[in-house]
């Protein structure tokens, strides 16, 4: 059964330890990094997840609170799935879709505010119909190569 696990000392290496294709989605290593310059920058800390079939390390999944970056031109803070990774050996067996079901009903129990949009973006096809299946719709914007989508909360 999928689950998600905060990521710590105890699992680092073994989520650190899996892989996808490098140019749709970055390194654990990266994501964690990512994770701890955005704290270092603004105070606050995206949520990461290490993704597991019962006890086996499948993923990482990152979820990112902004309030100050003004992506649909509202004004309004909002959430973003930063990245959702699926090791190689794992991909086609269901697993993203239950994790992404996971992260959507965390993301729901999460302080809102003022936010009411949960946000992502891919330039991967499969990824692409993952979301868009999660109920995630495109908003028209392109950013670089990557398909903006938007959830409403």
């Amino acid at each position: 059964m999928i689950n998600l696990q905060p990521i710590t000392s105890k699992n680092d290496d073994e989520i650190c330890g899996l892989k996808a294709d490098g140019s749709l989605v970055r390194h654990n290593e990266g994501s964690l990094a990512d994770a701890y310059v955005y704290w270092a920058e603004h105070g606050s800390a995206p949520i990461v997840y290490g993704i597991y079939n019962d006890e086996t390390p499948v993923g990482l999944v990152m979820v990112a609170y902004f309030e100050d970056d003004d992506y649909d031109d509202t004004g309004v803070p909002y959430y973003f799935l930063w990245r959702l990774m699926i090791d190689e050996s794992h991909q086609n067996k269901g697993y993203g879709r239950e994790a992404m079901k996971l992260i959507m009903e965390e993301v729901k129990t999460f302080p809102k505010g003022e936010a009411n949009a949960f946000y992502t973006s891919t330039a991967g096809e499969a990824a692409l119909k993952l979301y868009e299946s999660c109920g995630f719709e495109r908003t028209g914007q392109i950013n670089g190569r990557e398909v903006v989508l938007r959830l409403t909360l």
